[in-house]
C-alpha cells in the first residue's frame, strides 16, 4: 500500500512555498483523481473577499503539483458536501467524494467535482451546482 502524507503536512507545505503567514487553510479537501493521476489536497488559503492563494499538493508525493494567487477569494472555493447531495437529488448516497479528470465539466484540477454514487448512478456535481450525469472529454478550446 502506498501511504499518503497527512492533511497537515500538505498544508505546512503549501503555507510554507506560497509564503502564507495566516492563520491557515480556509479550505482543505482531497481530490482523487479520475484519470489515473495521483491524489491531491486543494489547499485555499485566505478569507471570502480578501487575496488568497490556492495549491494542489500531490498526496502521494507530497510535493506542489499547481499554484496561484487569487486577487480575492470570492466565496467558499468549494460547493459544500450536503449541498452537492441535495443537488443530486440523492436521499442516501452510497458514496461521496471529491474528484477530478479533465473533461467539459471541469478543465483544471482547482476545479474538482463531487461525485455521488446513487443507487441507480453516479452523479457529478460542479463548483456553481451544475449536475453532470457523465464527464465527456474536454476537447478543444
Amino acid at each position: 500500500m502506498v501511504s499518503r502524507i497527512t492533511a497537515g503536512h500538505a498544508e505546512a507545505l503549501a503555507a510554507a512555498t506560497m509564503r502564507i503567514k495566516s492563520a491557515g487553510a480556509s479550505e482543505l479537501q482531497l481530490v482523487e483523481r479520475l484519470d489515473q493521476g495521483n491524489p491531491y489536497f486543494l489547499i485555499v488559503f485566505g478569507d471570502p473577499g480578501l487575496s488568497g492563494a490556492i495549491v494542489a499538493v500531490d498526496a502521494l508525493a507530497g510535493e506542489i503539483t499547481l499554484s496561484a494567487k487569487l486577487e480575492r477569494v470570492e466565496r467558499p472555493w468549494l460547493l459544500e458536501k450536503a449541498k452537492a447531495i441535495e443537488l443530486a437529488g440523492c436521499t442516501q448516497p452510497l458514496a461521496v467524494r471529491l474528484v477530478w479528470a479533465p473533461s467539459r465539466a471541469t478543465r483544471s484540477p482547482f476545479y474538482p467535482l463531487w461525485e455521488v454514487t446513487c443507487e441507480s448512478e453516479q452523479v457529478y456535481i460542479d463548483r456553481d451546482g451544475r449536475t453532470w450525469h457523465e464527464l465527456l472529454p474536454a476537447g478543444p478550446g
